[in-house]
């Protein structure tokens, strides 16, 4: 997928399917008109249509009558052609563009979906990242508590020796006061 695309809405693209959707039924339309005329006018004029490679022209068809009638229906049912090649070529380039906007649409609901997905496993993901980082900080504390109440207990001990030889040493200064004397 590619991600460099500008944002566009689903919102934008389904307005635009909507819009494309209604420009072809229109040319359609047209298309059925124009195919409707010209159907018309062939049977209403059959001499109207170019002869046929090898066929041989009747000669009523050909009189100084029907030749600039047929030239004029000619003329209508060349422009004719040239309009339905033109809508033709129309509904095409507005087909590969409905094609290319369903493929857009699709991409894009299929990253909206990825999208979603990562979404919903974020809080997931999250809640074990901070699992993971409170165990590190409760085994950091209990290392720090054993080892304060190692230092604690050695201070004590520490502490009691000192306070026995602090006892002593008085009782032995009175004892050496009292050689002195």
């Amino acid at each position: 997928m590619d991600y460099s695309q500008p944002h566009i809405s689903s919102r934008d693209v389904q307005s635009e399917i909507l819009q494309l959707n209604q420009q072809l039924q229109m040319r359609d339309q047209l298309v059925d008109q124009l195919s409707t005329e010209l159907y018309r006018l062939i049977k209403a004029n059959p001499a109207a249509l170019p002869p046929a490679e090898g066929m041989v022209t009747d000669a009523p068809a050909t009189s100084m009558g029907y030749i600039p009638e047929a030239n004029h229906h000619q003329q209508d049912l060349t422009a004719l052609e040239s309009q339905i090649a033109f809508y033709q070529t129309q509904i095409d380039k507005r087909d590969a563009q409905i094609a290319h906007l369903q493929s857009s649409c699709q991409s894009l609901s299929e990253r909206n979906q990825m999208l979603e997905h990562v979404i919903q496993e974020l809080p997931e993901v999250y809640r074990q990242k901070f699992s993971n980082r409170l165990d590190q900080v409760k085994t950091k504390v209990k290392s720090l508590q054993l080892e304060n109440r190692r230092l604690y207990s050695a201070l004590q001990d520490s502490s009691s020796s000192s306070t026995t030889d602090r006892m002593s040493l008085p009782a032995r200064s009175k004892a050496s006061r009292d050689r002195t004397s």
